[in-house]
């Protein structure tokens, strides 16, 4: 009997955080778990909040929680392939009900694999928005990944083109928390000085783990040097094996422990925090949100808490595509002045944008900061007192430069390759080169990527100033 509702498949943490979320919102909430005996089940004792013991992939108990009526649905069984299956019965649902397209099933969904994620993203189920279904994939380990690099960008105050500095990012624990910090350094990873980011992964099967990721990423190797030390993470050795990797003259380092233990990487925090570092060496780790270091270290910082990457309002507010958002609000303003504006799959609003569209936004917008800080800027709210930075002729060629290096990343990354002769099908394009091979329309792209940087962060009130 309910309606207007919000569905959550599945109560672990993700979903015990977008529940106390949405209670805070006033929201009617049913929870669809399989397990009876879930750890906080009496978290659910509340007028607003309802339990429906059985399986999301059933579609007898789909139709119980009442899907089709639904203001929304999480799903977050833990589970890819449960997921997708819930997802399509779902869709089946909506499919075959009255909802209309001016009022679809919000429908967000928690992929695991990054894979899996790039296969979803570019299929219709989540590219077609005239239908009552809006289908929305996210991964919390590649938007801990992002808001790790961002909030601590790896190249510390930034990389100029005439440095010998290096970054250097050593991820203990191989899993998808470690795969995503992987990718996200190939993604971001392009500097002014033109030295690819080292990786350094330790884990106790890093050879197995770290082949089976470049068979599935064979391109990660043109923009990362990779190393790894197969290693138990409680090994009385393990530290007095990552010690010479700190010590590298002109290397910025950043220690990250992303191991499923959490305790594992408080412990090897703790130890790690005791450790006489010289300078540019950072720690994080991967934590539960109960755990307070400013009481116990200076040096180790936490990084991936569940509260602020995956809550209602994190996934919701898209905080992290605030300015991917404003780059394509940017991108449109500009091709509304063109005669053939709407012929271009791009040419909607960031909500009817395809998610391949979106995800290339956002990949943009992560490294608006290394190029900023190439040139000697930082970036600050547009209150502050300093003076916005104007880029020279020289810089924006350099910059433009870069860009195109990144998206050679992001493109290659994703599983294109070059071709004479594009084809989105098969995911083959000419523009896929060296930037001297590229067409003078294409080097604009690029250019007019950078040139629109002060507008883009003038949108959600900042601005670049001069260190």
């Amino acid at each position: 009997m309910m309606r207007n509702h919000v569905v959550i498949i599945g109560f672990g943490t993700k979903g015990k955080n977008i529940m106390e979320d949405l209670l805070r919102k006033k929201k009617k909430i049913l929870i669809i778990d399989s397990d009876g005996d879930i750890p906080g089940l009496g978290s659910l004792q509340h007028s607003k909040c309802r339990l429906l013991l059985g399986n999301a992939t059933d579609k007898t108990v789909l139709k119980k929680a009442n899907v089709t009526h639904a203001e929304m649905v999480y799903i977050l069984s833990g589970n890819d392939n449960t997921q997708i299956k819930a997802c399509l019965e779902i869709y089946q649902l909506i499919k075959n009900s009255n909802r209309r397209k001016e009022d679809p099933l919000n429908c967000i969904m928690h992929l695991k694999r990054q894979e899996f994620m790039n296969t979803l993203k570019s299929h219709n189920l989540v590219q077609n928005v005239e239908d009552a279904f809006a289908l929305r994939v996210f991964n919390v380990y590649e938007s801990s990944a992002r808001d790790l690099f961002e909030e601590n960008p790896p190249d510390g105050i930034g990389i100029p083109a005439n440095s010998n500095t290096v970054v250097q990012i050593l991820i203990f624990g191989f899993g998808l928390a470690g795969e995503a910090l992987a990718l996200q350094t190939a993604l971001t990873g392009h500097y002014a000085n033109g030295k690819n980011p080292k990786v350094l992964i330790v884990d106790r099967m890093a050879e197995e783990k770290v082949h089976d990721f470049l068979e599935r990423y064979p391109a990660f190797k043109n923009y990362c040097e990779l190393e790894y030390i197969t290693s138990e993470p409680d090994s009385p050795q393990l530290i007095n094996q990552v010690i010479p990797y700190t010590d590298i003259p002109d290397t910025y380092t950043n220690i990250v422990l992303c191991y499923e233990n959490k305790t594992q990487n408080l412990l090897l925090g703790l130890q790690l925090d005791n450790v006489n570092f010289k300078e540019h060496v950072n720690i994080f780790i991967s934590t539960s949100d109960d755990v307070t270091f400013k009481s116990i270290s200076q040096k180790v910082k936490p990084y991936g808490l569940s509260s602020k990457v995956c809550s209602h309002e994190a996934i919701c507010s898209e905080f992290l595509d605030k300015k991917a958002i404003a780059f394509h609000n940017n991108y449109l303003e500009k091709r509304k002045k063109e005669d053939d504006f709407g012929k271009k799959d791009a040419d909607v609003p960031w909500e009817e944008l395809s998610q391949e569209y979106k995800d290339s936004n956002r990949k943009a917008a992560d490294h608006i900061g290394v190029k900023m800080r190439a040139i000697a800027c930082k970036i600050v709210e547009t209150i502050d007192l300093g003076p916005e930075a104007k880029i020279t002729p020289d810089e924006l060629l350099m910059l433009a430069k870069l860009e195109h290096k990144r998206w050679n990343a992001e493109r290659s990354l994703a599983g294109w390759t070059y071709s004479e002769t594009r084809n989105d099908k098969s995911r083959e394009t000419p523009d896929l080169t060296e930037w001297e091979n590229l067409t003078k329309e294409i080097q604009e792209y690029d250019i007019d990527a950078v040139k629109c940087i002060s507008e883009v962060l003038a949108s959600v009130g900042l601005k670049a100033v001069y260190l």
